[in-house]
C-alpha cells in the first residue's frame, strides 16, 4: 500500500472511531477539531498531488536511465546469471493506484463529514459552523442528515 493511501486511511479510521464513540469521547476529540480537519485537508492535498508526484518519479527515473545508459539484465534461474533474452531496459514505475487513491479521497471526506455531523447532533456545532467546516473539506450537507 502506498504512503498516500496509508496516511489517509489512518486519519479516516481515527475519525470513524470518534464518530461511533460515546458523546464524552467525541467532546474530547472535538476540542482538537481544527487539528483533525487540518489532518484531513493535508491528506486531501497529498491525494490530489499524487499524480504529479508519480510523474516526477517517472520522469526522473526515465531521464537517469537515458542519461546514464542504465542496463539491468533480468536474473536467469537456469544459468544463475544474466538472462540472454532480457532487453536490459529497466522497468519504469507504473501508475497503478489511481482508483484506490480516488476512492480513499471520497472515503476520507465522507468519514470527516460524518464526524462533523455527529458533533452537530450532540450540540457541539451550530448549523452555520457545520456548514463552514464542511466547506473546508470540500463537501456539502445533505439536508436529510439534519433531520
Amino acid at each position: 500500500m502506498i504512503y498516500t493511501i496509508k496516511k489517509a486511511n489512518l486519519i479516516k479510521e481515527q475519525l470513524r472511531r470518534f464518530t461511533t464513540s460515546y458523546a464524552h469521547h467525541v467532546v474530547g476529540q472535538f476540542a482538537n477539531i481544527d487539528f483533525w480537519l487540518n489532518e484531513v485537508i493535508n491528506s486531501l492535498e497529498v491525494i490530489d498531488e499524487y499524480k504529479m508526484r508519480f510523474d516526477n518519479i517517472y520522469n526522473a527515473q526515465k531521464k537517469w536511465i537515458e542519461d546514464h545508459g542504465t542496463i539491468i539484465h533480468e536474473y536467469c534461474p537456469i544459468c544463475n546469471g544474466k538472462c540472454e533474452f532480457s532487453s536490459g531496459k529497466p522497468n519504469l514505475p507504473v501508475l497503478k493506484h489511481k482508483h484506490e487513491v480516488n476512492d480513499m479521497r471520497k472515503e476520507l471526506v465522507n468519514t470527516a463529514y460524518f464526524f462533523l455531523l455527529r458533533c452537530f447532533r450532540i450540540g457541539l456545532l451550530t448549523g452555520e459552523e457545520l456548514k463552514q467546516k464542511c466547506d473546508t473539506i470540500g463537501t456539502s450537507i445533505d439536508p436529510n442528515d439534519l433531520k
